[in-house]
């Protein structure tokens, strides 16, 4: 048995699980136990049978056999764990032989000074497999994972990428990594890999900042909607107030009609009247929690909604009338931070559990405003900011950050035991 050989084959194998296993992003906690346990045994046996096949015979019947031994298990190994299906999963599955190859060429690179001493090849190979790990993992790993994840069209055009590198590397004697071969064709290969990788990274990172710029108009757009209806609502509940400020100052003549009414026995149209009375009353009420006056009808808003729901807000607010943040601001905080937390308490099944905690004070001039909730299921973070699951949500925690950046503050989201909490300071 020759052991460089079967280092070899481990290397080149590992590598290219591992690869496919950063570009395509895994979770294994979300995998299914049988799927799981398929690709385990896939991978060993790949494995297993790659080092014996190296070991007995030589490099060249490894290379010989290297579709069915490697490309073959690895492909059915990331069908089964990936969540990416047809013409993303093939173009990823292509993409991997391409970053393989420079780590497969390092060796000869380095041979060529030293005599081409198999021992010090073999510590080269090792060394370019680690070090283009690091790199896919850092540099390549998460253009890939953005591109997966925002374009879901024309990926069959983009495998033309793979494929048209496959087919030179083949025609210039791509599979054949002996050292006469690598001699003959070593400016060939090197040629077709730059262009292709050069093709790469323009297209990715394109995308990535035509995407991003997309996004964030978008979002902008989104926000100022958002601050233009927070606007329209609180011009509402302050009509609302200075509404329910009409019925009390009128009650001197609401009291003269119910006397009339009174008068004349007229039971049923005294019984309309102040049903009527009381219900426009408690519809345009608005609950003092704090001083603030802003505050006071956001929370207010938001407290009639989580009943109808529910759901129970305990509230203690120290929030004085005149504050360094401008009223849109403020509701914008509490009404997004609010509203999220109804929103998941809605999907839980235990309403008992349905409790909303929201506490607001002032401490050395900065507004502090926390807001617990529990909930069901899993909350995914990205960049420590939780994401939201369907399309179109997450703009309100946008506009927590946005507003506690725009005030030189900080925020904070956290998810644990099942209570989520909310902090920010402005």
């Amino acid at each position: 048995m020759k052991t460089s050989d079967m280092i070899y084959a481990l290397c080149v194998m590992l590598f290219d699980f591992a690869v496919m296993y950063l570009l395509l992003d895994i979770k294994l906690k979300k995998a299914k136990r049988f799927k799981l346990a398929l690709s385990i045994i896939a991978f060993t046996l790949s494995l297993l049978s790659g080092i014996m096949i190296a070991g007995i015979y030589d490099r060249s019947t490894f290379t010989s056999y290297y579709f069915p031994l490697v490309q073959l298990p690895i492909f059915i190994v990331y069908f089964l764990l990936s969540r990416y299906r047809r013409a993303k999963l093939f173009f990823v599955y292509l993409s991997t032989f391409i970053f393989s190859a420079p780590v497969l060429w390092f060796p000869y690179i380095v041979g060529a000074f030293v005599n081409y001493s198999t021992n010090i090849m073999v510590a080269a190979f090792i060394i370019a497999y680690i070090l283009m790990l690091v790199i896919v993992k850092r540099s390549i790993a998460p253009l890939f994972h953005y591109a997966l994840e925002n374009l879901h069209n024309n990926w069959l055009l983009l495998c033309a990428l793979p494929i048209t590198y496959t087919l030179l590397s083949m025609l210039s004697g791509g599979s054949d990594y002996s050292l006469t071969a690598w001699q003959e064709t070593s400016y060939f290969r090197v040629l077709f890999l730059s262009i292709i990788c050069s093709a790469y990274l323009i297209i990715f990172i394109f995308f990535k900042q035509i995407s991003e710029q997309l996004r964030m108009k978008n979002e902008q757009a989104l926000l100022t909607l958002q601050m233009n209806s927070m606007q329209t609502h609180l011009s509402e509940l302050k009509n609302s107030q200075t509404l329910a400020a009409i019925y009390r100052h009128d009650l001197r003549h609401h009291l003269q009609y119910v006397n009339s009414c009174l008068s004349q026995s007229d039971y049923a149209e005294l019984s309309n009247y102040i049903k009527s009375i009381c219900s426009e009353i408690e519809q345009s009420s608005v609950q003092l929690y704090c001083e603030n006056d802003s505050a006071n009808m956001i929370i207010s808003s938001y407290m009639a909604k989580a009943k109808g729901m529910g759901t129970d807000i305990v509230i203690d607010a120290i929030i004085p009338a005149a504050i360094h943040i401008t009223t849109t601001d403020l509701c914008v905080v509490l009404a997004n931070g609010i509203e999220n937390a109804i929103h998941a308490c809605e999907k839980m099944g235990d309403k008992e559990k349905k409790i909303i905690q929201l506490c607001c004070y002032i401490k050395n001039e900065k507004l502090f405003i926390r807001i617990t909730n529990p909930y069901d299921g899993v909350v995914e973070f990205q960049d420590d900011i939780p994401v939201a699951e369907a399309e179109g949500h997450g703009i309100g925690t946008k506009s927590i950050v946005n507003i506690a950046n725009k005030y030189n503050g900080i925020y904070s989201f956290t998810a644990k035991e099942s209570l989520f909490t909310l902090s920010i300071i402005i």
